[in-house]
């Protein structure tokens, strides 16, 4: 299991734990006030991200404290205020978060806390945002060749004369000298 791995057995986990109106997913990490203007999620939301690693020399086997983060999003609604649902919301993933490992092979979550993040700099846009923060010994398996063979070659079309937007013929380039080239296809 990998880190992407564990972030997608996470959100798995927490989307079986949570109220099905909950939009659960993943996001890339930390992310500022700003990213949110731009952001388009459906709420309430609950998006898993992988922050940190600690304690990676201390043992034989890969088996680091992986620091993890929940963002709670709400906006306000026919049903009632951001901040309403979104401290609910809060408590909700508390306690789905108690209810054992989120991940194979993981230990369950600990240290786990709370953060309101809300800002008058995007509250007057009726959003409210927290975070649930928390720490999951995860052991890692060494990442495979085959496991990254999307980004080891480039695809490439060719729009031979005349120059009409159709693509004419293609090719796989590998990254790695050693690989032969594709034949072209047309």
């Amino acid at each position: 299991m990998d880190l992407l791995d564990v972030r997608e057995a996470i959100v798995a986990s927490l989307a079986e734990r949570l109220p099905k109106a909950v939009t659960v997913s993943g996001i890339r990490g930390r992310f500022d006030l700003r990213e949110l203007e731009t952001y388009t999620q459906r709420c309430p939301a609950v998006m898993v991200g992988v922050l940190s690693a600690t304690g990676i020399d201390d043992d034989q086997e890969l088996q680091p404290r992986l620091k993890c983060a929940a963002y709670v999003l709400t906006k306000n609604g026919r049903s009632g205020r951001a901040d309403e649902a979104g401290l609910r919301l809060a408590s909700s993933l508390l306690h789905a978060m108690r209810r054992g490992p989120l991940a194979p092979d993981c230990q369950a979550p600990t240290g786990l806390g709370f953060n309101n993040l809300y800002s008058t700099s995007f509250g007057e846009e009726g959003v409210w945002l927290a975070a649930v923060t928390w720490q999951q010994a995860t052991p890692l398996t060494e990442l495979t060749d085959d496991a990254l063979e999307e980004f080891l070659r480039v695809h490439a079309t060719y729009d031979l004369a005349p120059a009409d937007g159709k693509a004419e013929a293609s090719n796989l380039f590998p990254v790695r000298p050693t690989e032969p080239l594709s034949e072209p296809t047309p």
